[in-house]
């Protein structure tokens, strides 16, 4: 596709961007501008902004988001009640490498999610020149953290016990990220986040839409939505395809997370009574991930780890505590393996 039929195709949409980073928002427009995109709105994410929304014909809203920002999660809540346009999340992080080929992966991945959005599905990301851009240095400090091993955690009754038990031992620099599945009833993940999150040395937070998937964090799964992570390492949560009897599945989140990290990717089963995750750690095995389960001693209900033991795909099996030790060393010896 040339340069010209690119403009053609794209001339028609119509974005707003919102980050509080006047050089990121510079650096968008420039580049959508190339592509023949028109930025109608470029100004940070507040109240103010919202309110020029219905004044303006948008066709997608790129929102850069800091989730630690209280503020802008009240804001978010206020757009999504007063607007129907659909928004991506821009993950600024991946502009923290001063790399072409970096530069280029995040602009495709960006792109690709405008033209599925607004039905230009045959569109092709462009080959062109993204420009320098240079960012701080606390940036690129948080860009060392963006996760690269990534654990599930499966559980089921039994499991918050087994959970705490496991988490209270592990390293406040753990170099991976986790997710716990934990079988729950609706609504509970922000309460069992506030418990594990009370006796870990990790930050634990329930999954929220955008948010940057990190080294040192626990993600709890939502029960009525399927979390999944993006190319681009950002939490996505989506309408579950079919009703589950287990939720949050376990086998599901094994497979999502098993299909996007592959061998940097790992499950930890422990006490529960079902045998969900049976399909999802063969899945992620398959993937060449490790997978291994609590014993049976230490387990309220040690069901669901019999269960995924007798698929053979098990190849340790300990304690909470146990498990947690031997996490740290094996993520320990990956990471010197890596560099």
């Amino acid at each position: 596709m040339s340069q010209s039929q690119l403009q053609s195709e794209l001339r028609g949409i119509r974005i707003a961007v919102a980050s509080g980073s006047s050089r990121h928002r510079d650096h968008l427009q420039q580049i959508f501008e190339r592509t023949g995109l028109q930025v109608v709105l470029n100004e940070p994410f507040s109240e103010y902004f919202i309110a020029k929304l219905a004044d303006n014909k948008i066709d997608v809203l790129l929102i850069e988001l800091d989730e630690r920002n209280e503020r802008h999660n009240q804001l978010l809540e206020k757009l999504l009640e007063l607007s129907d346009i659909p928004i991506i999340f821009n993950d600024v992080s991946a502009l923290a490498f001063n790399e072409p080929a970096h530069h280029g992966k995040w602009f495709g991945t960006l792109m690709g999610k405008i033209a599925e959005i607004t039905g230009r599905l045959e569109w092709e990301v462009p080959d062109i020149d993204l420009g320098s851009f240079t960012v701080n240095e606390s940036l690129l400090a948080r860009d060392n953290s963006l996760a690269t091993q990534v654990w599930v955690l499966g559980a089921s009754l039994g499991g918050p016990d087994a959970l705490k038990r496991f988490l209270a031992e592990l390293p406040s620099n753990l170099p991976a990220s986790l997710i716990v599945g934990q079988h729950l009833g609706s609504n509970f993940e922000p309460l069992l986040a506030r418990q594990l999150d009370r006796i870990s040395p990790l930050s634990v937070i329930p999954a929220r839409v955008g948010h940057t998937l990190r080294h040192g964090e626990v993600i709890v799964a939502p029960v009525n939505q399927r979390l999944q992570i993006s190319p681009i390492g950002v939490i996505q949560l989506l309408p579950l395809a079919a009703a589950s009897f287990y939720t949050p599945s376990i086998d599901t989140l094994l497979t999502d997370i098993g299909a996007r990290f592959g061998d940097n990717s790992g499950a930890i089963i422990f006490s529960g009574m079902c045998d969900d995750g049976v399909l999802g750690v063969r899945a992620m095995h398959a993937m060449g991930a490790p997978i291994w389960t609590q014993e049976a001693d230490s387990c309220v209900i040690s069901n669901m780890p019999d269960q995924v033991r007798k698929t053979g795909v098990s190849d340790y099996t300990g304690t909470p505590e146990q498990l947690a030790a031997k996490l740290t060393e094996y993520l320990t010896q990956r990471q010197t393996e890596n560099g």
